[in-house]
């Protein structure tokens, strides 16, 4: 047997108990694709076949694709990555809840360092919700939830941001510019953006957790995943990035501007940081890890550089939560060119417990634009509660502190248009103690059916305790 037959029967078993629908593999070695394979569906009600060539939604794996495109404007000098990102925008800017926005540089909103809150919106096309322009993302929820250059904070806002700086300051929209100065000079030609629709038919359809196909969909912030493309091409965009120099890929970048790419801007977790739109960590030995992953309604996707052994891996599969199996795949076929090869998948560690300091009762307010939602917090030893003006406290779970942040978990109904629209239920909070205010980020919540991942919108929230001499204050 070969070395990938594990991995073969690894995926046969999956794809045989309904965990995966379609999967697609790409391993490079000096500068050589030397194993890629499809296995499973593409489409099952079609009878279509996963291939090496067959594009899949690759989710977050699109940020790389998308600061790449950044920097192809960087080096033709029509962008810094040290300019305020509003100085590119238009009439809807970047604006405060805390921190100033005139701190936010292009770099920032590219390596989620800019305190921009996160969003992901889904919509199904044909449904009733229309997906929104860039500027109304960014007047609704481009508003800072903790100040630039702080915090890593996950921000679909910041990368959409990335995306919209590109196609203003290119004059072209944004999927237009990336096929034509990264993926067609690259040689990639099995891949697209999803505004290109004349190719929507070749893509992998993507299934729920029950192997039903998902409806086809957009988000709120396309340039953060809407990129479609093969695990052939997704290997010749690592081979590019690892400086491998291929035939038939154009220098759209020095390699002094491929290094600005993977060097670290903001620490992460543990030994984790993030770049301008990479993920680095550190492998067993020390050695640097370059990688991003993908994780949407009906997409698991991976991309991983080991640039001091000149190798990559990717792994793209169309079907909603199988993580495992994409890590298993990863990391098997990393095994066969380096045996010692370990990584271990990131987790936020566990809340602790929050300080007395944050035990009392809060007045506080949400705002969006220029609506505002009173509400009242309670924090205690025992249970907290978080309520809403005119409905009942909600008891709040998890709450604990993250990396100096306090989470938790609550319902609730912000009534708000936005909300409304959304069906939201969830509240998730990410609040901050800063002198003698609670604020930052209360973020409404809608469940996709059969989908692990939630419809999230953000909101601005600041409160201050209620003096116990006037409650009414």
């Amino acid at each position: 047997a070969d070395s990938y037959s594990a991995i073969r029967q690894d995926i046969a078993r999956e794809i045989a108990v309904g965990r995966a629908t379609g999967v697609a593999v790409a391993l490079t070695q000096n500068g050589k694709i030397i194993w890629q394979e499809g296995f499973g569906w593409t489409d099952k009600e079609r009878g279509r076949r996963a291939t090496p060539d067959t594009p899949f939604s690759l989710a977050s794996v699109t940020k790389p694709f998308t600061t790449t495109a950044l920097m192809v404007l960087v080096a033709a000098k029509k962008v810094s990555l040290d300019a305020r990102a509003n100085d590119y925008l238009s009439a809807a800017k970047i604006r405060a809840g805390v921190g100033n926005p005139n701190d936010v540089t292009v770099r920032a909103v590219a390596s989620h360092s800019s305190g921009l809150p996160g969003i992901f919106q889904l919509f199904p096309v044909g449904g009733p919700r229309k997906q929104p322009s860039m500027d109304d993302v960014i007047r609704e929820y481009g508003v800072l939830v903790s100040p630039p250059n702080e915090r890593y904070h996950y921000s679909n806002v910041g990368m959409g941001i990335v995306a919209h700086i590109v196609s203003r300051k290119s004059g072209l929209d944004f999927g237009e510019f990336l096929h034509s100065k990264v993926l067609e000079p690259l040689g990639l030609s099995h891949s697209f953006f999803d505004t290109d629709l004349s190719r929507r038919d070749e893509m992998a359809q993507r299934y729920d957790d029950l192997g039903n196909a998902f409806p086809f969909y957009v988000t709120s912030t396309p340039g953060t995943g809407e990129l479609y493309a093969s695990a052939h091409d997704v290997a010749r965009f690592a081979m590019f990035h690892l400086k491998d120099h291929l035939a038939g890929q154009q220098p759209i970048l020095t390699p002094q501007q491929i290094d600005e790419l993977h060097h670290p801007v903001i620490r992460l977790l543990a030994d984790r940081s993030y770049g301008v739109g990479w993920m680095i960590g550190h492998a067993f030995d020390g050695t640097t890890v370059l990688y991003h992953n993908g994780n949407q309604a009906g997409v698991v996707t991976v991309m991983m550089l080991l640039p001091s052994r000149d190798i990559s891996c990717v792994v793209l599969t169309n079907q909603d939560d199988d993580q495992e199996l994409v890590e298993r795949i990863r990391d098997g076929a990393i095994r066969t060119l380096v045996p010692e090869w370990t990584w271990k998948s990131l987790s936020p560690p566990p809340p602790e417990r929050l300080p007395e300091t944050y035990h009392d009762n809060w007045q506080g307010r949400l705002h969006d634009g220029d609506k505002v939602v009173p509400l009242t917090l309670s924090i205690s030893e025992g249970e907290s509660t978080l309520c809403i003006q005119g409905q009942k406290p909600e008891p709040i779970s998890g709450l604990g502190l993250v990396e100096g942040v306090m989470q938790g978990k609550t319902r609730g109904d912000l009534g708000l248009p936005a909300t409304k629209a959304a069906k939201s239920v969830g509240l998730s909070l990410r609040l901050q103690l800063r002198g003698s205010k609670l604020e930052g980020e209360i973020g409404a919540e809608a469940p996709i059916p059969h989908a692990r991942e939630a419809d999230h919108l953000p909101f601005w929230a600041e409160f201050s305790r209620v003096d116990p001499n006037n409650p009414d204050q």
